[in-house]
């Protein structure tokens, strides 16, 4: 049996400005911040990232890889991206709790299946399940920082993309107020989603979940502390509406915490901090098994194949962080809907022009 093994892991940091501040209620960011890994094996290159608001933790993360992760896989066959996984992930175990690691051996685990794939000559969406080819997505931002005109300039933006959901940051002392002119200007066909951003308490969860009901919203994200699934779970069981959460939930432990509990009814996995591809495939099986919808959390052009690939894909949220198209696949939008990339391996490779504008490390 042929192996292939890693040869060389570089890392790079890409800081991407936005045009300017958004807010919310965890806090204010200026940029957006990417830790890429480039993987090479034989002469096949492999991309993974994960993605962060204003620099917080990204040296952290690059020094992890350099100097925790890279020397554990380098050498080890790229074609065996679970027990690359299970490699780094043993000696690991008791700094592996969630944040800088997590982040860390995301990228590298996914710049691994992207190898994977593109050796066995079928995309990545393929070789884990290939359900579907595209995906709806839900326009994504609703930030506290936009004025009303913006809030609902940004989601007729969406609307005219074929997008018939949208969701809005809540947390910011005028929830209810901006929520009910959305509905107003919307209608009643258009979906909208709230998310809270850890903002509330249980009680304050469960009360916002009324009167949110009455403006038929579909779902409340993080309403409160993503650390305690048992005050989650005590918000699921007394909320009008549906619960949404997973983009602060690391391995397949976490979502199945979540998911026992009944703590959720869309499972929301960062595909740059879950774990990486290895442990999206064992969350998206979970969530399959338990009847439940999988959606994601950022980095679309990541996701659209990942979420895609099993049964209980429900959507991906899109926000776009780029003035222009950074990769060399094609990943806008048409009639509400991203279409996975008909190549080898996950599809997601930057440009060289976006390592010239946005490359710092």
């Amino acid at each position: 049996m042929s192996v292939t093994p890693i040869s060389e892991i570089n890392v790079s940091v890409l800081e991407v400005p936005f045009d300017k501040p958004i807010q919310s209620a965890l806090g204010r960011y200026i940029g957006s911040d990417w830790v890429v890994v480039e993987m090479r094996a034989g002469d096949v290159t492999g991309f993974g990232y994960s993605m962060s608001l204003d620099r917080r933790g990204t040296k952290a993360v690059v020094a992890y890889i350099e100097d925790e992760l890279a020397p554990l896989v380098v050498g080890k066959d790229v074609g065996a991206p679970e027990a690359a996984w299970q490699t780094m992930f043993a000696p690991n175990k008791a700094r592996l709790r969630g944040g800088v690691g997590v982040h860390a051996l995301s990228a590298v685990d996914t710049a691994c299946w992207d190898i994977a794939a593109k050796l066995a000559g079928i995309s990545l969406n393929r070789m884990i399940g290939g359900y579907a080819q595209e995906v709806g997505v839900y326009g994504s931002g609703g930030w506290l920082s936009l004025s009303d005109e913006e809030l609902v300039a940004e989601a007729q933006s969406h609307a005219t993309n074929g997008i018939t959901a949208y969701k809005i940051k809540i947390g910011g002392g005028r929830d209810e107020e901006r929520v009910a002119l959305l509905r107003a200007e919307m209608g009643d066909n258009f979906t909208l989603y709230t998310d809270a951003n850890q903002s509330f308490n249980v009680r304050e969860a469960i009360a916002a979940s009324e009167w949110l009901a009455d403006y038929d919203v579909a779902w409340l994200e993080e309403p409160v502390l993503a650390d305690s699934p048992m005050d989650m779970e005590q918000v699921a069981a007394g909320s009008a509406i549906p619960i949404a959460a997973g983009e602060n939930a690391y391995f397949r432990w976490g979502f199945r915490d979540l998911i026992e509990r009944q703590a959720v009814s869309y499972l929301q996995p960062d595909i740059g901090r879950c774990g990486g591809v290895t442990e999206w495939i064992k969350i998206a099986h979970l969530v399959d098994a338990h009847n439940l919808d999988l959606t994601s959390h950022l980095l679309h052009e990541l996701s659209v194949g990942l979420v895609a690939a099993f049964p209980s894909g429900h959507a991906v949220e899109y926000m776009n962080f780029f003035k222009s198209n950074p990769f060399t696949e094609d990943f806008s939008v048409t009639d509400g809907k991203i279409a996975v990339p008909d190549v080898p391996g996950h599809g997601v490779t930057f440009e060289a022009t976006a390592f010239k504008l946005y490359c710092v490390s």
